[in-house]
């Protein structure tokens, strides 16, 4: 018979999780001894919220992430992370060490309690799409297949309290474990494609647009098949962005409503047939809900439901949908030779740095083997005009936009895929909430790069006609001392030539490094300039 903490790492090794993030406390002391005779190596970090945003970013790139905390003081400090995972889908299991079963009947106020013992599992169960605590060894293994279905099938995360005298204990494996939570109806998606391949072959101009969920099901190659077959263009969202590779003739940007690159925009609302494939409308990715899609041109394929033009179809897996559309013999193929491929709207500074010139110079700097992870605010909305080289190289909290991402975003990619050098771009407002976490990945002997808007200001509030308001300013510090102080490399950035010489010393360090890059407060993106005039139009009603 297995024991139960042992059993779960086991399943979660193989399913490609090599390494947990969290921080270790009373109640999960013996999960974390279980954890290190695993095969999965423990990240602590400094702060449980970095944890989580690790562990998320970590699942973007692998699959899966894990998160393993303490009661309590622990797992309800990291709430605010695993929300933004859950907004975005982005699958992590976290295990929360808890009071033992015996201690839960035997003593009533024990440290880090809340209001009952199952305050905590209550409220991941709105920041999860499942929740249970582990303390029956005969139905555990049957609620760990379960978690696991659900977070794989619908890229949720998913919670796992394991009270203390539970994590060894012996469990029975399920005879008959549940049934996969959705499955696919053959004749409900031989309809769905049906009527897809239908409009495709009437469409005149058809455009896919590709987005988060394809990253989340490992449906890059795929897509990029697809659309070379059919011959159309591709653009993507923001939450999306690298879904499909930047640099493909095809690819011609990022649609965001009226706030995003007119050319793109008029390609999208202009089409016969938009294939919307894994795409969240948020009002971020669709420029304050400036989008005009016409639902009669649409086929909307998502993880929680298809829907082609006017009709729904359930019981259509997402990825069999896809597959079975990649495979179809009766696609159309248009000529591409007229698209645009995306032009990044920036130019170089001379002089003094600027938005558009630190954009410039990251484009130039930026190849293949780069990983990127950008935060909230101006550098968000900066991806706008960068252009990233590879598929599946850009991670950003575009939906959710929770600030403090970046630096812990990094570390999780740059563990999750070690072969490519990550980068994170985050405003200094951003930096002050997690920017210590660079210690960790000085302990690990990780190298990013961590590129530091300096502007003294929170930009995106600034841009919403707030410029002389003064909560939108920050203190500043020299973030190019504060590299040294914390063991790594810091350059202070003026100017296109030390931005470009600092990027050539970075990329040769075997630690990290901060790049103190000062920008003008009233300086901003072209995207946000575009972006800030219908937030003041939203907020005035």
């Amino acid at each position: 018979m297995p024991q139960l903490a042992p059993h779960i790492f086991d399943l979660l090794y193989q399913q490609g999780v090599q390494h947990s993030f969290g921080i270790p406390g009373d109640f999960a002391l013996t999960l974390y001894d279980a954890l290190a005779e695993s095969k999965i190596e423990p990240i602590v970090m400094t702060h449980e919220p970095c944890a989580g945003f690790a562990a998320d970013a970590y699942s973007r790139i692998r699959g899966l992430g894990l998160a393993v905390i303490t009661y309590g003081v622990g797992g309800l400090n990291m709430i605010n992370s695993v929300a933004g995972a859950y907004a975005e889908k982005s699958p992590l299991v976290i295990l929360s060490g808890g009071p033992g079963v015996r201690e839960r009947q035997e003593r009533d106020l024990l440290h880090h309690k809340v209001k009952t013992f199952d305050t905590q599992r209550r409220v991941y169960e709105e920041v999860t799409i499942y929740a249970a605590t582990l303390d029956d060894p005969a139905t555990a293994d049957a609620q760990i297949h379960s978690a696991l279905d659900y977070a794989m099938t619908f890229k949720r995360p998913v919670y796992l309290e394991i009270p203390r005298d539970m994590v060894y204990a012996k469990i029975e494996e399920a005879e008959h474990r549940p049934p996969p939570v959705k499955s696919t109806d053959p004749e409900t998606l031989a309809e769905a494609l049906a009527e897809t391949l239908e409009m495709l072959n009437k469409a005149k101009s058809p455009v896919i647009l590709a987005c988060v969920e394809v990253h989340r099901f490992g449906l890059q190659q795929k897509i990029v098949a697809l659309a070379e077959k059919l011959g159309v263009p591709v653009c993507s969202t923001m939450l999306g962005k690298s879904v499909f590779p930047e640099g493909h003739p095809q690819y011609i940007g990022i649609y965001n409503g009226e706030a995003g690159d007119p050319y793109v925009r008029n390609v999208v609302e202009e089409s016969d047939c938009l294939l919307m494939l894994g795409a969240f409308m948020t009002d971020i990715n669709l420029g304050m809900f400036t989008a005009h899609l016409n639902p009669i041109c649409t086929v909307y394929a998502t993880s929680e439901r298809i829907a082609i033009k006017h009709h729904e179809y359930y019981n259509v897996v997402f990825k069999d949908f896809i597959d079975a559309l990649c495979a179809s013999r009766n696609l159309p193929h248009h000529d591409p030779s007229a698209i645009m491929p995306m032009k990044p709207r920036v130019t170089p500074s001379n002089g003094k740095i600027s938005m558009s010139g630190l954009l410039y110079e990251l484009n130039n700097f930026i190849d293949s083997n780069t990983l990127l992870v950008t935060d909230v605010g101006d550098v968000l909305f900066a991806a706008d005009d960068i252009q990233t080289r590879e598929g599946t190289s850009f991670l950003c909290p575009a939906f959710y936009a929770s600030m403090g991402f970046g630096i812990p975003g990094v570390i999780g990619a740059q563990l999750a895929d070690p072969f490519r050098r990550a980068i994170a771009l985050v405003g200094d407002g951003a930096f002050q909430m997690t920017g210590m976490e660079l210690l960790t990945a000085k302990r690990l002997g990780l190298n990013p790069i961590a590129i530091v808007v300096n502007n003294g200001s929170f930009t995106s509030l600034r841009a919403m006609n707030h410029q002389e308001a003064d909560f939108v300013n920050i203190p500043t510090i020299d973030y190019g001392k504060l590299a040294t102080v914390l063991g790594g490399n810091g350059f202070v950035v003026e100017t296109s030539q030390q931005l470009h010489e600092a990027f050539h010393r970075a990329k040769e360090s075997k630690t990290f490094s901060i790049l103190d890059v000062r920008i003008d407060p009233e300086d901003m993106s072209p995207a946000l300039q575009r972006l800030s005039v219908l937030f003041a139009k939203m907020l005035k009603g």
